[in-house]
């Protein structure tokens, strides 16, 4: 015979669902009030693709589900109501209405030549990587190959935002 004490009842669902925040604060609630309870996951396990494309299942696929004792299922279920009651906690990004004023703007007008030279090398990939980056970041840039070594032009006033993505890409480090 087992020491424990034997556990009276059977589980009932208590709260199934999809929210990882209302699923952490039930089980700290539960925890808390000391009810016994199982917690499952699901979507953590890998199953093999069945042959119908769109199945229909009375299972969820990803989720949580949390069942305590039938002794337990009104104190708990008092908890849940507790919970389902309060207004869910504001997650929004705050909005940034001013621009940051160590980023100077992106100038690209024509009328500026490309005359100030932020890389030249003769690696070919990171010359592309280095193209594509100031693509990325609407740098213009004018490219010249003499011989082996490939060297990028950009405006004077595009040369300090350049130059920092140049030496994040060449330094392998991260922005300042």
């Amino acid at each position: 015979m087992s020491s424990k004490p034997s556990l009276q009842g059977s589980l009932v669902v208590l709260w199934a669902g999809e929210d990882p925040a209302m699923h952490a604060a039930l089980l700290e609630e539960l925890e808390a009030a000391e009810i016994r309870f199982a917690d499952k996951s699901f979507g953590d396990d890998e199953v093999a693709p069945t042959a119908d494309p769109l199945p229909i299942d009375w299972k969820p696929r990803f989720g949580f589900e949390v069942a305590v004792l039938s002794p337990d299922l009104t104190a708990a279920q008092e908890i849940l109501e507790k919970l389902l009651e309060e207004e869910p906690a504001d997650i929004e990004i705050p909005a940034h209405d001013e621009v940051s004023a160590a980023e100077p703007p992106l100038v690209s007008t024509t009328e500026e030549h490309a005359t100030a030279e932020v890389w030249n090398g003769n690696d070919e990939r990171i010359a592309q990587f280095l193209t594509a980056a100031m693509q990325e970041n609407e740098i213009p840039i004018h490219l010249e190959n003499p011989g082996d070594q490939t060297r990028i032009y950009v405006s004077a006033a595009n040369e300090k935002r350049a130059r920092e993505i140049v030496r994040e890409i060449v330094e392998a480090a991260p922005p300042r």
